[in-house]
């Protein structure tokens, strides 16, 4: 709970590590309060940039949801008060406009980007940056197309009938007369007009990437672009003019394949392609993730994307990570850009003097490779795109580690990474270095980067899946497997607030707060319980100590005589654990009045299990033999599913003996699957589960889960986040004992579905099952109280 005299606290969830770092983020890089909770900032913080055109889209993406302090009022006024030649520019300006009409300007009061360097307190620039750009700034275009976004941002959120009638004459003057038209955006990718921004050694920066020479074809731009086609025919639909919705959607449908024919790599898109049609490919991951988030790539490119920026990144040469080649060295996000800027490429007007550490570093070069957030460094609000393309194109479980660690780094900072640096919000003593060595440059988190605070809302807009197009407010959950809950207050739909809340499933039994850790190392840490009501999950709270990554063995037996003999149930080997977060496993569904117990251990290193000592719930917690005081944290799920496909049949008992596997098309989303698993009368064997997609290019890796002491004859279920319609192959091997998997030797499910051992077509189909996990989603002030299956959406249209 932030502390803050001023602040909400809209975000909640069933994980106290998201919940509370979550809140407090959104205080300080959202809404922008000041970092002692005294007092609201100035216009000029982590609020918003006070309605500079380059932020119009960010600004409302960033408060559209809601109008808490009057966000989004702000931010329509913002986009209103946008200056866009030959509409809201006076008739006869001084100075006179350079560009024709519909440009929309660079800077709030500038038609040009402010890097001339010229102030009325400093009249004569620097000598670099009057060496660089001759007291004249650079046109910028990015904020072109993100105008356009911006508008229909708010307007499908607030549904304000005289903000479509004022807009959407401006929007189609900028789309028709400047994107389209001079811009040349009506055939092919927007190019860059005049001679200034041409992407070549003399061109100047183009975007707010203002030290790259980024131009002509511009993959940010562009992509923007795309976006910016399938807004205008939302706002001209919404205006009933179908003919004209017709159109821009009829062109955006036909820019994907022209960006990748002028931009693909093999595994990324370039930032640009200059004038002299070369490509310029730094490994630009601020390029990337929103192509990916606006939908351009295909499966295939997106999943080469994600594979790229899991992959090694060139070794980091300063900074606060020297020699680190990980493309998430700085934790927050991945770095801008995987490989050095050349000198080409890098307009050098607000370059420092050279390092006298490295001599043949000149004045003109990029700033060393780690140092700056343009070359190496990074960007806060570049996570926002990474977690909802993770979303978009792999799953929850994928995205949701990347969220975790971005809130626990900026938690683990006393000043939650912000940089006192004399921007309004500030005072009292300058500090330019964080916890982690990482200096202001380096990362850019505050002062002039309010759309930082964009890096929260993937728990919005990502898994609690919520979003407004011309049809209503949708609500299409996707929670990964360490949240059962989310819900977010202060959504306001068409002037009407609201809390809405998701959640996969219900407690059957818990214990869930979190006062004391004790150490699992070499021992046995168990915890009973009694089984009040059927459940198919259970989960606990462990912590690693800082350290992220770490793996445990976690086990479940029943026992049907108070305690004296136990039977297993489920035992997985758990990893990749996010310190002080909950980790669930999937067991086969249990009925009532048994007794239970969760037992942790063997942990690749420190690790602990949360325990209250105050508790009072039924059941015992043990340390080896000794009992110790309260309970752990634990929870007892119970989430709803159905059946999508079963194949019963077991004929064939199929020894593991290097890899089986089953075919499969999944025509549902779908979020559990059961394997019947024999062990030979054995209970110490186990085996590793795999599910891979067909992306288009060949099987794609999305699930990997270790099993151990497997029940003999019994179904093996594996839970995780909702993995989308297509075709999959389920297959186990890493055989440790004996393990076989039946298949019904006559079965016949359809020509998608087969089954096979070390890669040979076996007839029939193994014995599995698949499931659709469902969702409650609760709205109390509309009096909404109702479940969709996993991939389905609730829509409000009040």
């Amino acid at each position: 709970m932030s502390t803050s005299a001023f602040a909400t606290d809209p975000f909640q969830t069933s994980s106290h590590s998201i919940t509370s770092p979550a809140n407090e983020f959104w205080n300080i890089y959202g809404l922008g309060w000041h970092l002692t909770g005294t007092t609201l900032s100035g216009t000029r913080s982590n609020s918003s940039y006070g309605g500079n055109t380059a932020w119009n889209e960010w600004d409302a993406l960033k408060f559209a949801w809601t109008n808490d302090y009057n966000a989004r009022n702000a931010v329509m006024g913002f986009v209103q008060g946008s200056l866009v030649n030959g509409v809201t520019t006076p008739a006869n300006p001084t100075p006179p406009l350079e560009q024709p009409t519909g440009y929309v300007w660079s800077w709030s009061i500038e038609e040009r980007w402010p890097d001339d360097c010229v102030t009325p307190e400093k009249p004569i620039p620097p000598k670099r940056c009057e060496d660089a750009h001759a007291r004249k700034g650079s046109f910028h275009y990015d904020q072109v197309p993100a105008y356009i976004n911006g508008i229909h941002l708010l307007y499908l959120w607030s549904r304000d009938a005289t903000f479509l009638a004022t807009m959407l004459p401006r929007a189609e003057i900028v789309m028709d007369q400047y994107l389209l038209g001079t811009m040349q955006g009506a055939s092919g990718l927007l190019i860059t007009p005049g001679v200034e921004n041409q992407g070549d050694a003399f061109g100047r920066p183009s975007t707010y990437m203002d030290q790259l020479r980024s131009g002509h074809k511009d993959g940010w731009v562009n992509a923007s672009f795309y976006s910016a086609l399938l807004a205008m025919g939302d706002l001209e639909e919404a205006a009933g003019n179908a003919t004209k919705a017709l159109a821009y959607r009829n062109r955006a449908s036909t820019f994907p394949a022209q960006y990748r024919a002028e931009l693909w790599t093999g595994n990324r898109y370039a930032g640009w392609r200059d004038v002299n049609n070369v490509r310029h490919d730094a490994g630009y991951t601020y390029v990337n993730l929103p192509a990916l988030v606006r939908g351009l790539p295909t499966p295939a490119e997106a999943d080469r994307v994600l594979a790229w920026l899991d992959s090694p990144a060139a070794a980091t040469v300063r900074g606060a990570h020297i020699g680190s080649t990980s493309v998430y060295q700085h934790v927050i996000a991945p770095r801008t850009n995987t490989a050095p800027v050349v000198t080409s490429e890098w307009d050098y007007w607000s370059n420092p003097d050279p390092d006298p550490q490295t001599p043949e570093y000149t004045e003109i070069d990029p700033r060393r490779y780690g140092s700056h957030f343009q070359n190496g460094g990074t960007f806060l609000w570049v996570a926002y795109y990474d977690i909802m393309a993770r979303l978009r194109y792999r799953h929850a479980d994928d995205a949701l580690p990347k969220y975790q660690r971005m809130l626990t780094r900026v938690a683990r900072d006393p000043n939650s990474l912000a940089f006192c640096d004399g921007f309004l919000w500030c005072s009292g003593p300058h500090w330019a270095q964080n916890s982690f060595g990482e200096l202001n440059g380096e990362v850019g988190v505050n002062g002039e980067f309010p759309e930082s605070g964009l890096a929260v809302l993937p728990l919005l807009y990502g898994f609690m899946g919520v979003s407004a197009d011309l049809q209503g407010l949708h609500v299409a959950p996707e929670l990964p497997t360490a949240l059962v809950s989310a819900s977010t207050a202060g959504v306001d739909y068409r002037g009407s607030l609201r809390t809405i809340k998701v959640s996969r499933g219900q407690f059957v039994e818990h214990q869930s707060e979190a006062i004391q850790a004790t150490d699992v190392g070499t021992s046995l840490l168990t915890q009973t319980f009694l089984g009040t009501g059927p459940f198919n999950e259970v989960g606990v709270q462990v912590g690693s100590y800082g350290v992220d990554g770490k793996a445990f063995t976690l086990s479940l037996e029943s026992s049907n005589n108070n305690g004296l003999a136990w039977s297993p149930v489920a035992t997985r080997r758990l990893t990749d654990v996010q310190d002080n977060a909950w980790v669930y496993m999937a067991v086969p569904p249990q009925g009532t009045g048994l007794m239970y117990r969760l037992t942790v251990r063997d942990p690749s290193g420190s690790l602990a299990w949360w325990r209250n000592p105050s508790s009072t719930v039924w059941g015992a917690a043990f340390q080896g033999s000794t009992t110790l005081t309260g309970d752990f944290a634990f929870r007892v799920v119970n989430a709803p599913q159905s059946v999508l496909l079963s194949q019963p049949a077991a004929d064939v008992a199929d020894a593991l003996n290097g890899t089986l596997a089953q075919g499969f098309t999944a025509t549902q989303p779908f979020d559990r699957v059961s394997l019947n698993i024999g062990t030979h009368f054995t209970s110490t064997s186990g085996f590793t589960a795999r599910i891979f997609r067909d992306n288009g290019e060949g099987w794609k890796l999305l699930v990997q889960q270790v099993f151990k002491n497997v029940v003999d004859n019994s179904d093996v279920s594996m839970n995780f986040a909702s993995l989308k319609p297509g075709n999959y192959l389920l297959e186990i091997s890493e055989e440790v004992g004996t393990i076989s998997w039946y298949r019904g030797s006559t079965s016949n499910l359809g020509p998608n579905f087969w089954a096979s051992q070390n890669n040979v077509s076996l007839p029939g189909n193994r014995t599995f099952s698949l499931f659709r996990g469902q969702y409650r989603v609760e709205v109390p002030e509309k009096g909404v109280d109702t479940t969709v299956l996993a991939g389905n959406r609730y829509t409000m249209t009040n």
